[in-house]
């Protein structure tokens, strides 16, 4: 009896001693396993740290977060071959800023990679001995990234697996998800534009400081990235006519930079929003209105000339005296003549006399003053609205409220007279002088004048000269300013000006020639930094650009991936 209750005794601690070993071992089995995972989790992390660490690597010779900017996936691998036209087999992957170097990438996407790249391995010894024979390796994979992310602003999410291995054998992979804002913005004041239009006939035009000069095109398909080295340096002389080479080239301060404005080929719109020049607006209102009608200004120093007003297309002549008639340039008669907005007949524009004004007009100098203007407020900017400027002796000065500006409208709020030989124009030349003046003599604060034309339609690409809604101007005779014309014209003739030309068209050419002088042709200096501070900064400080909007900037982007409040999601299989 004592034998068999022995037995029984060493069969059941037997099984008990079996059962506990077997469960040793299954725990150190799930125990290696879970240890696996989250080994294949730390890779998936060091992997994507990895990865936005060479996006958003702060050099800007090897800049990779272009690549932020394209979706890269099985339905776009945009990070293969970056700023391509489409083809049958592949939907474009063109970049908004078309000359940017697109040969640098990632250590986690190798050029060329058309699918999942290769996996980056991490250690390059075991890392953990587990008395299995084989070095365990972990590394990651880029598996996708897409992007709602419009004009270098939204959400990118990113796709990265983590992977374990030894030898041949898989032991764990988990993938990574991750959101991330991206985020596009001028780095600094000497990556803006100063110079921006869609058509361009720059001649002569040198920059005296900081800035780039964007030429806006719908035909980005000319600067893809196969001829990146041809067409984004040599060629852009020409496409925009500009005979100084130092605007050409990747080591030029101020080169010329394509813009993709095609928003079918992932182009964004061109020139910055016209708010930008709003801050706190009054318009100029006729004297007895109570602020209620736009004021429209004219000015022309034209002597007497022959004109036809009877339709014959012939000048008029006095019966009496057989000699041609000759009427003064403005309807009103005088140099100055104002109209309301919603009145266009010549009978409509009166003088200052008849307006209220006792504007005195020495030395062939016109100031018009806080009390002339805006109802004398001082409101930040105040917005004067005009149908004509032809001065070639006056000296037109307009006065701010104390650090404010005053914003000239080429622009009409209802409509522009017609047949009464105005331009709905700003032409100086000679002794002329238009600007922003708080005392006897202009501001040098171009910020404190911004000449504006942002109604209708821009012109057509042969529009150099067009004459409604633009400026000419020769010389010094507008000093200091900033030209904002999205649907204007600027033409500088041997002229010199410290601000900023934004336009649809700018044009560097006489006005009596169609075609430039090669020989000799027409110039425009324009300068953009005093006394060490460049005109952008000075304009974004005093218009409030950055903390009204948070403005990104107007120029050559930089785009980071910046961490927001999404949450990593870990997958496994």
């Amino acid at each position: 009896m004592a034998m068999v209750m022995a037995l029984l005794m060493g069969t059941v601690l037997l099984a008990g001693t079996s059962g506990l070993m077997i469960r040793q071992m299954m725990a150190r089995k799930l125990g290696a396993a879970e240890s696996y995972n989250q080994l294949a989790e730390s890779a998936a992390l060091n992997g994507l740290n990895r990865i936005i660490s060479d996006l958003n690597k702060d050099d800007r010779d090897n800049y990779t977060g272009f690549l932020l900017t394209l979706r890269n996936d099985t339905q776009q691998w945009g990070w293969a071959n970056p700023n391509a036209p489409a083809t049958e087999t592949s939907p474009s992957t063109q970049l908004v800023e078309l000359c940017t170097p697109v040969e640098r990438f990632i250590n986690a996407y190798p050029r060329g990679t058309g699918g999942e790249p290769d996996i980056i391995p991490i250690n390059t010894s075991n890392i953990r001995a587990d008395g299995v024979d084989g070095d365990i390796e972990a590394g990651y994979r880029l598996r996708s990234y897409n992007t709602t992310a419009t004009g270098g602003n939204g959400e990118g999410s990113f796709y990265v697996e983590g992977i374990v291995m030894r030898g041949d054998t898989l032991l764990s992979r988990a993938l990574l998800k991750r959101a991330l804002y991206v985020n596009s913005r001028v780095a600094g004041a000497g990556d803006w534009a100063v110079i921006s239009g869609h058509n361009l006939r720059l001649n002569n035009t040198n920059i005296d400081g900081p800035g780039y000069v964007f030429y806006l095109t719908k035909s980005p398909d000319n600067y893809s990235a196969g001829q990146y080295s041809a067409s984004c340096f040599s060629s852009l002389l020409e496409d925009v006519g500009a005979t100084n080479a130092d605007l050409g080239g990747p080591d030029s301060d101020n080169q010329i930079w394509p813009i993709n404005i095609d928003e079918t080929k992932r182009g964004i719109s061109g020139l910055p929003p016209a708010n930008l020049f709003e801050k706190d607006r009054i318009n100029d209102t006729t004297s007895d209105s109570d602020g209620d009608t736009i004021r429209i200004w004219s000015f022309d120093d034209s002597p007497p000339a022959p004109g036809d007003r009877d339709g014959d297309d012939l000048n008029d002549i006095d019966p009496l005296t057989g000699e041609a008639i000759l009427y003064p340039p403005l309807p009103c008669g005088e140099v100055i003549c104002v109209r309301d907005a919603d009145q266009t007949n010549a009978s409509d524009f009166r003088t200052l006399s008849e307006e209220g004004i006792n504007l005195a007009q020495t030395g062939g100098k016109i100031k018009l003053t806080k009390n002339i203007l805006c109802n004398n407020s001082n409101n930040f900017d105040c917005h004067v609205h005009l149908d004509h400027v032809r001065l070639s002796s006056t000296k037109l000065h307009f006065e701010p409220s104390e650090s404010g500006a005053i914003v000239l409208h080429l622009d009409q709020p209802v409509s522009y007279p017609n047949n009464l030989n105005l331009t709905q124009a700003i032409h100086l030349s000679g002794s002329a002088e238009l600007c922003a003046a708080t005392g006897n003599d202009c501001s040098t604060k171009p910020e404190q004048l911004v000449i504006m034309a942002a109604s209708g339609e821009a012109p057509a690409t042969d529009a150099c000269y067009r004459t409604r809604q633009s400026v000419v101007f020769t010389g010094e005779t507008l000093p200091y300013a900033l030209l904002y014309l999205p649907t204007g014209i600027v033409r500088p003739n041997n002229a010199t000006l410290t601000g900023l030309v934004w336009a649809s068209s700018i044009c560097v050419v006489k006005d009596e020639d169609a075609l430039a002088n090669e020989s000799n042709p027409p110039s425009f200096n324009l300068k953009t930094e005093q006394n060490g501070i460049s005109v952008v900064q000075s304009a974004n400080n005093h218009w409030g650009w950055t903390e009204r909007f948070n403005y990104p900037g107007y120029g050559r982007m930089v785009t980071r991936a910046i961490r927001g409040t999404s949450l990593d999601v870990f997958e496994r299989w």
